[in-house]
Order: structure tokens, then sequence, then C-alpha cells
């Protein structure tokens, strides 16, 4: 219900508005809040029309270069959950086959394989990894040819668990 109201308010646009504004979004632990807040509305089918109509795909992939400026963990943090939320928001929103060609072709499948295949790029992160995963999945469903033969024997065709595996840092113990 709290989400009906937000869009009823018009708080994807003014989310997308603040975001644009490096002086009221200057910080990836207000990225974070903005971002918390976009994922928990794009449950709402209403919510894709409105993303949409505010260029938000483009800043959702904007959110998923998302860096720490510091060594600070607490920031690294807060960069490794915004890039989490925008690759599940951009899951989620690909419901849409409009969102899931709109991501394609500002390309979207590039950065989210990045996240992928480069555990720096997602500060070594498993939760922006299965993240990122499902959004390469939910896009190649609503467009099957956006990703790269080897790309997708990979991180497509495989058990989610298995292209999880394939790519996360976990260490195998030969036990």
């Amino acid at each position: 219900m709290a989400c009906e109201i937000l869009l009823q308010l018009n708080a994807v646009h003014i989310l997308l508005q603040a975001c644009r504004d490096r002086q009221r979004v200057d910080t990836p632990y207000s990225k974070d809040q903005v971002v918390t807040i976009l994922a928990n509305l794009s449950v709402l089918e209403q919510c894709t029309a409105d993303v949409l109509e505010e260029k938000g795909i483009e800043q959702l992939l904007v959110l998923l270069n998302e860096k720490p400026s510091s060594s600070s963990p607490s920031e690294g943090a807060a960069c490794e959950r915004v890039q989490q939320k925008a690759a599940v928001t951009l899951a989620r929103l690909s419901r849409d086959p409009l969102v899931a060609q709109t991501a394609i072709q500002l390309r979207a499948v590039p950065r989210l394989i990045e996240l992928c295949r480069s555990p720096a790029e997602r500060n070594n992160s498993d939760s922006v990894l299965v993240a990122c995963l499902a959004a390469l999945r939910r896009l190649e469903a609503e467009c099957p040819d956006s990703i790269g033969p080897a790309d997708h024997q990979q991180l497509i065709k495989p058990r989610l668990v298995d292209s999880f595996l394939l790519c996360s840092n976990m260490e195998e113990s030969f036990v």
C-alpha cells in the first residue's frame, strides 16, 4: 500500500530528479536510499511507465557504475548495495519488453556481464553477482539475441547456481 501511495505522489519523478542532482544525492549512502525505494516500487506494474518517462533506465545504469571514492569499508558496502539494488530494479522492470529493449539499447548487457565476470568491479560482492545474473537472464528472456553465444553459454544456459559458482570468488575445497 505504501508503494501505491508513493506512486500517486509522483515519487519516481522526485527520486530520479534528486538522483541527477549531485548536490542533493551525492554519496553512495544517499544513492542507496534512493535505489532502495525504486527497487521496492518496481514490483508494481504502474512504476514501469513512470521510470520510462523519467529516463530512469539511464539512471539505473549510472548506479550500476557506482564505485567507492575511498577505502572505507562502509562506503564500499554502500556501493555494493547500490549496484545490487540497481540490478534488481532493472530485472524487475524488464518484465516489460519496452524496458528490456531500452536497457539493451543503452548497453546494460555489457555492464551487467562486466559485473558478473569482474569481482573487482562488484567489490567481490556475491549479492551483486546474483542480482546481475538475474537481470541478464530477464533481459535475455525478453530479447533472446541480446547476449552473445559465449556469455549465453556461461551466464544464461546453466542453472543459476552453476553460473554463480563459475563467476564467484568462492574458494573450492577438494577435501
